[in-house]
């Protein structure tokens, strides 16, 4: 095809919006920053989407009690109740892009439709950095020595073993430890060896869990203890920027607390006439909370 013609082919498909659209999608390539692809938060609190007007608090029955049987006697009647015991305090997350209708137009922004997909994207890395920093925040050395270690270089066979064996005193039940992989990684180094208890251990190698490291490079379960490897993942390439952090290992009961999003997220899309040309605006939001009442299943290690 010649020049002149490519051209007057191109300027005919930028009349039609939709056109206009696809052809921004296949012109334009980007370097889409990464985003965290684990899904850990269900993993670690409890989630739901909660829809507008439901009640914002959580609530505990009480007045359900057994007494010693004393035949011939009236016994004593507790009163039924229902305590609302904590109430959600909610936020709210933003996030708002614009451009001009020019730059929109010229097909190197891509299409909406692309933009709205990273602006999900990105409202995800918040929701999830949130939780993961709230946790990890809980307990310093500063106000617990019991749920609490720093250490100088990496996790270590006592040190794993004394946090789960914390949260196993305190809360019971099924026990997580969760961290990005590069913090993980020592957990393959003694996790796939067992000793038995003496003062000089016998140590020998568990061939499942020495194939399961070989495979795939992690243990799923130590010392009773689930394993959620968060795979670590950088912004935008300029800036390289770590989205999680690499310096800390939580090792958690189920049930310790809650994360909810409050109704559906929100969105405006508008352009404002004034500026010449135009300027697009693209907005969403929502609102989010969060509960941590179990905060004792909560042991945070700290690679100082």
């Amino acid at each position: 095809m010649e020049k002149k013609k490519y051209h007057e082919a191109i300027a005919s498909l930028m009349k039609d919006k939709e056109k206009r659209d696809e052809l921004a999608e296949l012109l334009v390539e980007f370097i889409d920053p990464g985003h965290i692809t684990t899904d850990f938060v269900g993993m670690l609190l409890n989630s739901r989407a909660m829809k507008e007007g439901d009640a914002l608090v959580k609530k505990v029955r009480k007045g359900i009690n057994v007494r010693t049987l004393v035949p011939g006697t009236v016994h004593l009647a507790d009163e039924f109740t229902i305590v609302e015991r904590l109430h959600y305090s909610l936020d709210g997350a933003d996030i708002k892009v614009t451009a001009s209708e020019w730059e929109l137009n010229s097909g190197e922004l891509g299409t909406i439709e692309r933009i709205r997909e990273e602006m999900l994207k990105t409202l995800k890395d918040y929701y999830q950095n949130k939780v993961f920093a709230a946790l990890t925040s809980v307990w310093t050395a500063g106000n617990t020595p019991d749920n609490y270690a720093a250490i100088a270089t990496e996790v270590s066979a006592a040190g794993l073993e004394a946090a789960i064996q914390q949260i196993s005193q305190t809360i019971g039940g099924p026990i997580v430890v969760a961290g990005v992989r590069s913090v993980l990684n020592p957990i393959t180094k003694f996790g796939a060896f067992w000793d038995n208890g003496a003062a000089s251990p016998t140590v020998v190698g568990v061939d499942s869990q020495l194939e399961e490291v070989m495979m795939s490079g992690m243990l799923g379960r130590y010392y009773g203890a689930e394993i959620v490897v968060i795979d670590q993942d950088w912004d935008y390439p300029d800036s390289y920027t770590a989205l999680v952090p690499t310096n800390k290992i939580l090792v958690m009961g189920k049930n310790v607390g809650e994360f909810i999003t409050y109704g559906d997220i929100k969105e405006k899309q508008y352009t404002d006439p004034r500026p010449t040309p135009p300027q697009w605006f693209f907005e969403i939001y929502q609102q989010f909370g969060m509960i941590i009442d179990k905060a004792e299943g909560i042991y945070v290690i700290e690679i100082t």
